[in-house]
């Protein structure tokens, strides 16, 4: 399905042109107030990359807030660095183990 979303407000750093995202709110009417505010935005929305059937619609998605999607393999630099210092302390473990069984 293709909507017109609107939303005013800092997108997150995740979110990228293109990629998905989940947004919340309600589907509003573009009434006569709507369209001549915005008519100048919905003319040269196709630079903007909305698609003509969104722009013929005669409703509109007002977000108040815009989660970017990511896959699942996606793994915040902390995280990941956390995992990474937790697998080294492991090995060292296992090293000092083997050691103490082996004397």
């Amino acid at each position: 399905m293709n909507i017109l979303v609107k939303y005013e407000g800092s997108l997150p750093d995740l979110f990228r042109e293109g990629h998905s995202a989940v947004v919340e709110d309600f589907i509003k009417p573009i009434d006569k107030e709507i369209r001549e505010k915005e008519e100048a935005i919905l003319r040269n929305s196709s630079k903007l990359g909305v698609s003509e059937k969104a722009r013929s619609l005669q409703c509109y998605f007002e977000a108040t807030y815009v989660l970017a999607k990511y896959d699942e393999k996606y793994m915040p630099p902390e995280v990941a660095n956390a995992i990474e210092k937790n697998k080294k302390l492991i090995a060292e473990e296992e090293k000092k183990s083997s050691a103490l069984k082996t004397t």
